[in-house]
């Protein structure tokens, strides 16, 4: 029984650690900084988009962070899933595009940043910090109004 409730509390620490944020600059940041390859057009807004998982063996996903589209707010909505990988590229990328997309922007300066971690060594149980490992991944882009001209 002790090692079912471990089993359940240690699910619930992974499930709660697995996210996905979207964060935007606040308004104004961007003002009077030139951003090369739209010269003549204003930037935004700074977007940046980060997701992380957790995984047995590194290739059997326990959870990832989940960027969901929600078409009444016109926004992505952070959250987590279980049993699946959304740690992609091509998710953060769909991200960015849909935000672009809704506002009528072009991204520019987009830039990827990924790290994985072994838990290797790192608790008293040598045998699980093995079994574990987790993975994230950044993507960053400023937004650039379509409808100005060059």
């Amino acid at each position: 029984m002790k090692t079912l409730k471990s089993g359940v509390l240690a699910v619930a620490l992974a499930a709660s650690a697995g996210c996905a944020t979207v964060n935007y600059s606040s308004p104004g940041t961007l003002d009077g900084i030139s951003i090369r390859g739209v010269e003549g057009r204003t930037a935004v807004q700074q977007v940046v988009i980060n997701t992380s998982g957790y995984y047995v063996l590194w290739s059997l996903p326990l959870v990832s962070g989940d960027l969901r589209w929600d078409e009444g707010k016109q926004s992505i909505n952070g959250g987590s899933a279980m049993f699946s990988d959304h740690v992609t590229v091509e998710a953060l990328q769909s991200a960015l595009l849909k935000i672009a997309e809704s506002r009528n922007c072009d991204l520019a300066d987009v830039h990827l940043a990924d790290s994985d971690t072994s838990y290797a060594g790192s608790t008293g149980f040598p045998l699980l910090s093995w079994l574990f490992g987790s993975s994230q991944m950044c993507m960053s882009a400023i937004l650039v109004p379509r409808d100005q001209a060059n």
